[in-house]
């Protein structure tokens, strides 16, 4: 797409340690635009700069799709978020990208409401980004996914963090990697999850450890499972499908679990964080157990649970979260109960009710609560957005079902 304005059109070059050679790069990568009309999917690479593997993967698969010209329903983008940093492969330069997706931000990225002494990289990066996001969504009233390719600091198996919207658990229902919920819990506006509330289904794939060529090859396996599961392609369009989708299956040796974030340890600016060295992503942990240092205080597992991107790294605001798997069943119940409606029930519960009668947004009493009004809370969609004293505000996005492309009342 070419009618956006850059602030500073740029190409920089990039190691790709898979083919042994430099490749030129730019925000757009590639647009293909498809025999059929039918969905958008917009992948993204690169939002941290020292994450270049899902940038490399695109790369690769694109220049397939325009070697092989398979049968596409739809179109497809590719492009990249933080150009500058991924030049230099730093995580970012002044800000954390994947950190400032909040709604006054993006609508200050779209008026380019800065002053110059405000407009530090990531704040450029921003406004390009959103520019083209922006343009793609107001030229179009097909369906949109998006995929947003990062890897961790720590090895790790591929998996999936998403918010528990019912599209989102339709998009990823045949992908063999474990899912994690509840980011948004815990997280400053990611990108995604700003395009979540939106409307539009959206996921973000971590294909293992920065600089692992096994990380490319996981990111481009998700790539073109990604493609198939959002309806653009047919699985006999893809060349060796059953290859991809082994990849991640055995990446992941089977694990199909879904997982909620139990609780994220923070760091902010000026904290001495250090990690217990020897954990892995996913790891069984006891209660007690040491697992970093803060400022000189020793952090222990609250719970028996699993460890979760442990920060192996310098920059990162992230220590690391703990979670627990969530049971099929009630993940089945959820399903359920929100495809009836149901939630018109949640404000009989215990300590528990509307907040000026909506129905998307619950005021949880916490003296008065049972421990199952939150989990009901959950299993129901919603999430824990703000604390103030005794009270916690829980919210359910808008679109859980459909989407707004439907044309039709949203539940």
């Amino acid at each position: 797409m070419k009618n956006y304005k850059l602030l500073k059109p740029k190409e920089i070059k990039l190691f790709d340690f898979i083919e042994g050679r430099s490749v030129n790069i730019q925000r757009e990568i590639a647009a293909i635009k498809g025999d059929k009309p039918g969905p958008n999917i917009v992948f993204i690479g690169g939002m941290h700069g020292n994450e270049p593997t899902g940038v490399l993967a695109l790369h690769h698969v694109m220049e397939q799709l325009h070697q092989l010209k398979p049968l596409i329903s739809g179109n497809v983008y590719a492009l990249v978020g933080n150009l500058t940093a991924l030049e230099r492969g730093e995580r970012f330069i002044v800000n954390d990208l994947n950190r400032i997706w909040q709604a006054d931000k993006v609508e200050r990225a779209r008026k380019r409401d800065y002053h110059p002494d405000e407009m530090i990289n990531e704040v450029e990066e921003q406004i390009e980004l959103w520019a083209y996001l922006d343009g793609l969504l107001k030229e179009s009233n097909q369906k949109f996914y998006f995929v947003d390719l990062h890897t961790t600091s720590v090895k790790s198996e591929p998996f999936i963090f998403m918010s528990d919207t019912l599209m989102n658990r339709q998009f990823i229902r045949k992908m063999p990697v474990p899912v994690v919920i509840g980011i948004e819990e815990h997280l400053d506006e990611p990108l995604l999850s700003y395009v979540n509330d939106l409307g539009y289904p959206s996921l973000a794939f971590e294909g293992g450890q920065h600089t692992d060529p096994e990380s490319v090859r996981n990111h481009e396996a998700m790539i073109w499972l990604s493609l198939v599961n959002g309806g653009l392609m047919k699985k006999r369009e893809v060349p060796k499908y059953r290859k991809y989708y082994h990849q991640l299956y055995h990446a992941t040796e089977g694990n199909k679990k879904v997982y909620e974030i139990r609780m994220r340890q923070a760091i902010h600016p000026g904290d001495s964080f250090k990690m217990v060295s020897g954990f892995n992503n996913f790891q069984k942990i006891k209660k007690g157990e040491p697992l970093a240092t803060l400022n000189g205080h020793k952090l222990k597992a609250n719970e028996n649970a699993q460890i979760f991107m442990p920060l192996y790294q310098e920059k990162g605001e992230d220590g690391f979260f703990i979670i627990r798997i969530i049971a099929r069943f009630w993940l089945s119940v959820s399903y359920v109960f929100r495809r009836l409606n149901l939630y018109r029930i949640l404000g009989y519960l215990p300590g528990v009710r509307r907040f000026m009668g909506s129905d998307h947004v619950m005021v949880v009493n916490r003296q008065v609560a049972k421990w199952y009004s939150v989990e009901i809370l959950h299993l129901m969609g919603y999430r824990r957005k703000k604390k103030q004293g005794h009270l916690t505000l829980f919210i359910r996005r808008k679109f859980d079902l459909r989407g707004p492309w439907n044309g039709k009342k949203q539940r």
